[in-house]
C-alpha cells in the first residue's frame, strides 16, 4: 500500500489540484481504506457530512467495479480477478469547487466488462447507477494500452475559508 500526498491543504496555502494517490491491493478488504481516505480528506477540506458520505459511497462503488473479473463474474474473495489487476490506484484531486476521483489499474491489465452498463442485473451495473446518481460526471475509458479508468467529478458549493 502506498499513500502519496503531494500537497498540503488545497484550498489554503497548498498546490491546488495536486492529487492524493493511494495504491492498494485489488482485494475487497482494502476498499474500506479508500473510504477512510475519502472521509479524512473530506473532513480536512471542511466538506459537510452529507458530501463526505456521498464521496465515500462513490469511492466504494467505483473500486468495487474493478473487483469483478473481465468476464463479468465476481472475483474470488481471496484473490484478485483472473487476468485482472493486482492493485488499484485511487487519485483524489480536490479543487475549490469540485472533487475529482480517478480509479485505475496501474498495470493497465483490467478492462471493463463489455456488458456492464447501468443495468442492475449485470456486474457493476447497480454500482454505476449509484455513482451516476451521486456525482455530476462519470467518465469511463478503456484502451488496450491504458486499461480501464473511471474518472468521477462531484461539484461542490463554494466553501468559506476563514483567514487566520
Amino acid at each position: 500500500m502506498i499513500l502519496d500526498e503531494k500537497r498540503h491543504k488545497t484550498t489554503v496555502g497548498g498546490d491546488e489540484g495536486q492529487p492524493i494517490s493511494l495504491v492498494i491491493p485489488c482485494r475487497p478488504e482494502y476498499v474500506s481504506l479508500c473510504r477512510l481516505v475519502a472521509g479524512v480528506v473530506g473532513t480536512r477540506e471542511s466538506l459537510d457530512e452529507e458530501d463526505i458520505a456521498d464521496l465515500k459511497l462513490v469511492v466504494t462503488e467505483a473500486c468495487t467495479c474493478f473487483l469483478w473479473g473481465p468476464d463479468g463474474s465476481p472475483s474470488p474473495q481471496d484473490d484478485c480477478p483472473p487476468g485482472g489487476p493486482s492493485s488499484l490506484r485511487v487519485d483524489f484531486t480536490v479543487l475549490p469547487d469540485s472533487w475529482e476521483i480517478s480509479i485505475s489499474d496501474p498495470e493497465h491489465r483490467y478492462h471493463t466488462p463489455k456488458a456492464s452498463g447501468a443495468v442492475p442485473a449485470i456486474a457493476g451495473g447497480l454500482g454505476l447507477m449509484i455513482i451516476e446518481a451521486l456525482v455530476d460526471s462519470v467518465d469511463r475509458t478503456d484502451t488496450e494500452a491504458g486499461g480501464s479508468v473511471v474518472r468521477l467529478v462531484k461539484r461542490l458549493s463554494p466553501r468559506v475559508v476563514e483567514a487566520g
